[in-house]
């Protein structure tokens, strides 16, 4: 009896901890639960649903890896508003990102930028705060930066350590690379969009901030004169050696001939702050607004009633909400035509990730020498998993 008293008592000793060790269990396996469910993004804030599943918008199968990408930008952005909030900055979604906030509440699903345009006035006084400001891991890139590499006597440029841009690259082909904007980055990340220049360009993940000036039509006379010093400004750092060409041929210019030859002689950083020094001085009253670039560049000759900016909305984006000019409809009708219409376009990324930097993507390449552009960084990681 004494015997089988013991043997009982052992059996329900064994079975209370058989129930404590299934209790652990349990909350063991909530736990990874839960922490499967969080997606791991290396401390940054998650702004984009569902950010570890592909899936399908309008059509477009969407990847985690886009999703990522898009993350980064929406973390760029929710920098940026901070920055403009706190020094009372106006600034808007555009182009690409205006167009997805106000059709899809978020990206286009086949888009991998983000723009934004602030007027010139505030554009400027950003480009001053940024330089205390915005601190690692964000940088602040500007065009003027990057010098093109055929200028007609390269000596001229006293930069020389800028980093050479080729026409080739830029898309659509034959664009030179001469578009005003700040590229605003994340360096904990590899956007590769030149493969060719590893050491001297920062290549992580950007958003795009652009500067509206006054374009036509004018009211004022003043306006237009300094409208085309301006435009002769721009194509003679996006073409130089064309405006040598008009000069020796005695074309007529609106800038006096022998300030625009010394113009030309100036290295291409000293033309770029020249050209924006003289727009944010001029930039008074606008009632039409857009990129000079288009104006004097692409052909592109049509402008936005800054009527259309005089309030802000704010419109869905992923999961923030990103400021808009109240006559958005008017401006994505200007740009687009039937803007509710889905057209595919390309994306812009060459390569990209948010797993490491820039800089560690090219040491990457260059220890395993995957050069070529089947050679990707999907294809890193995935060498890397297998030979873990």
């Amino acid at each position: 009896m004494g015997k089988g008293a013991n043997r009982l008592d052992a059996i329900t000793q064994q079975n209370e901890l058989l129930k404590e060790q299934n209790e652990l269990l349990r909350e063991q396996i909530e736990l990874l639960k839960k922490s499967s469910a969080q997606p791991k993004n290396d401390g940054r804030e998650i702004f984009v649903d569902n950010i570890d599943r592909d899936e399908m918008r309008n059509g477009f199968l969407v990847t985690s890896h886009r999703k990522k990408l898009w993350n980064v930008q929406v973390g760029l952005i929710n920098e940026f508003a901070r920055i403009c909030k706190k020094y009372n900055l106006r600034w808007f979604a555009f182009y690409g990102t205006l167009l997805g906030a106000a059709r899809h509440k978020g990206f286009i699903p086949w888009d991998d930028d983000s723009d934004v345009v602030m007027f010139r006035d505030d554009y400027e006084k950003f480009k001053r705060i940024a330089q205390t400001e915005v601190r690692p891991p964000y940088f602040v890139d500007d065009w003027a930066n990057y010098r093109r590499e055929d200028l007609k006597n390269p000596l001229l440029d006293s930069e020389s350590n800028l980093p050479l841009i080729k026409r080739e690259q830029d898309r659509p082909a034959g664009w030179p690379f001469c578009y005003p904007s700040i590229k605003f980055r994340d360096s904990r990340t590899a956007m590769i969009a030149y493969p060719e220049r590893p050491d001297t360009m920062n290549q992580g993940i950007f958003i795009d901030i652009f500067p509206l000036d006054i374009v036509p039509p004018f009211t004022q006379k003043t306006q237009a004169l300094n409208f085309n010093v301006a435009k002769e400004l721009f194509i003679a750092i996006a073409y130089p050696d064309k405006v040598r060409e008009a000069l020796d041929k005695d074309v007529k210019f609106a800038i006096n001939v022998n300030e625009l030859k010394k113009f030309l002689e100036l290295s291409h950083k000293q033309k770029v702050t020249a050209l924006e020094n003289f727009l944010g001085k001029t930039f008074s009253e606008p009632e039409h607004v857009n990129q000079l670039r288009d104006w004097a560049l692409m052909g592109i000759n049509y402008s936005y009633d800054t009527a259309d900016f005089k309030d802000v909305v704010y419109l869905p984006f992923e999961n923030i909400e990103i400021p808009a000019p109240a006559g958005w409809e008017n401006i994505l009708t200007a740009r687009y035509g039937d803007w509710r219409k889905l057209v595919y376009t390309h994306t812009h990324a060459f390569d990209y990730t948010v797993d490491f930097s820039y800089e560690e993507y090219f040491k990457r390449v260059a220890r395993k020498k995957l050069i070529s552009d089947e050679n990707s960084v999907r294809s890193i990681l995935i060498e890397e998993q297998n030979n873990s």
